[in-house]
């Protein structure tokens, strides 16, 4: 798989991802919410996401991939702005509560969707009896979105080395353009 076709299918995953949680295609005004795709995440790596979002003002869903990057994602990490740090939910499952609803996410303790103004808001998990059920079905869906999407470049989006700050951030152009 070429760089550029590993660009494509990451982007494809994870742009699938804001589609299915409803989030605007137009970015909307104060942008609350980032979606991003990367590597897993350890400790360290987590870190570095947490400062990057403190930085950027933004929430932020990151899918997480392992090479062969053409597999699809491996995971979901979640980090949320709190007063004075960023919580990191790593390990956050997508869950679908019936085929004509949004994408949700599902971390240890609670349930994330896109709320008013597009702004990933909290609310208790659904009953333990749905969440297998409805997590096979948001896969299903996410999955659906992903091969609908698949090959769509989307302008203004960046790629940030690891351990760079925001400000250091690449054009994905300027990358697809140099592989």
């Amino acid at each position: 798989m070429s760089i550029n076709e590993s660009m494509d299918t990451m982007q494809a995953w994870t742009h699938a991802l804001r589609l299915g949680m409803g989030y605007p295609q137009v970015t909307p005004i104060g942008d609350p919410t980032a979606f991003a795709s990367s590597g897993r995440k350890d400790l360290a790596g987590a870190l570095e996401v947490a400062a990057i979002v403190k930085q950027s003002g933004q929430d932020m869903v990151l899918v997480g991939f392992d090479l062969p990057i053409v597999d699809g994602p491996v995971d979901i990490s979640l980090f949320t702005r709190a007063i004075a740090h960023v919580d990191w939910h790593d390990d956050v499952q997508p869950w679908l509560a019936s085929d004509g609803s949004r994408i949700e996410l599902l971390t240890g303790t609670q349930r994330w969707s896109v709320g008013p103004r597009s702004v990933l808001t909290a609310s208790p998990l659904p009953p333990r009896s749905r969440i297998k059920r409805g997590i096979e079905r948001a896969h299903r869906r996410w999955r659906e979105l992903a091969g609908q999407v698949h090959g769509i470049h989307l302008s203004g989006s960046r790629f940030i080395p690891a351990g760079a700050t925001l400000a250091e951030a690449v054009p994905m152009e300027s990358l697809r353009s140099a592989a």
